[in-house]
């Protein structure tokens, strides 16, 4: 097998990205999601096609990030935000989502923006592990809901 490369995503990668995600979803057995995936594939490239990244080896997507730079909110200047990360669950382990997270972090870097957060389910232990791996760290805001 080939090198693991990562590298921004294309409307091309869609359909493979969205069947990860829908893998996860079975594997986590997640039920009465609504939305369209590749529907909303497509809003992030359209919004921040610089902050969407795939890892791929022989053309095959292996998982994928999906960022975005958010202005002037909730106290914050420009930061960046992690949205989604995914691996295909035959290449979690493998170090693809460190390379994935490296790539995006790097892209946020290159564009002046030295804070990216993200939110994570508090009972997600390998999410929030693999996220501490690659430098985060609890932040100072709390997150909300209303229902």
């Amino acid at each position: 097998m080939g090198i693991i490369t990562v590298r921004e995503m294309r409307r091309s990668d869609i359909e493979q990205a969205a069947d990860i995600h829908r893998e996860i979803l079975r594997k986590g057995r997640v039920e009465g999601r609504t939305y369209d995936i590749g529907k909303l594939f497509g809003t992030f490239l359209e919004k921040s096609p610089n902050t969407c990244f795939v890892a791929e080896r022989d053309k095959m997507v292996l998982g994928f990030i999906v960022g975005a730079i958010k202005d002037w909110g909730f106290g914050l200047e420009r930061a960046g935000w992690i949205e989604m990360v995914e691996v295909d669950p035959k290449y979690m382990g493998q170090g693809v989502g460190k390379e994935l997270g490296r790539s995006l972090l790097s892209s946020f870097k290159n564009v002046g923006i030295t804070e990216v957060y993200t939110s994570v389910r508090w009972d997600s232990g390998d999410l929030i592990e693999f996220f501490k791996s690659i430098g985060f760290k609890k932040s100072s805001f709390i997150n909300l809901v209303s229902k």
